[in-house]
């Protein structure tokens, strides 16, 4: 997959797009590629489109995916795991 053909996925929300990914780190939760396709359209936007830089932005941005996963996937999501060194 060329880079035109990942951007044209992302911005379809197919994939997840870069800024979902950050978000995620921020918050520390793992969402596979499998849960993120779960999530409807809608879902996908919000957390594309959702606030998450102060304190309680992040922890409102990380209690709102812990419900969408749970919802649409039966499961919480899992923990980002700290990087070894």
């Amino acid at each position: 997959m060329d880079r035109d053909e990942q951007r044209a996925l992302e911005d379809s929300l197919e994939l997840m797009p870069r800024v979902v990914r950050d978000k995620l780190d921020r918050v520390g939760i793992k969402l596979h590629l499998a849960e993120w396709q779960q999530l409807t359209m809608a879902e996908r936007e919000q957390l594309r489109d959702r606030a998450c830089l102060a304190a309680a932005d992040v922890e409102s941005y990380r209690a709102e995916l812990d419900r969408m996963v749970r919802a649409r996937c039966g499961k919480a999501p899992d923990p980002l795991l700290p990087k070894s060194s």
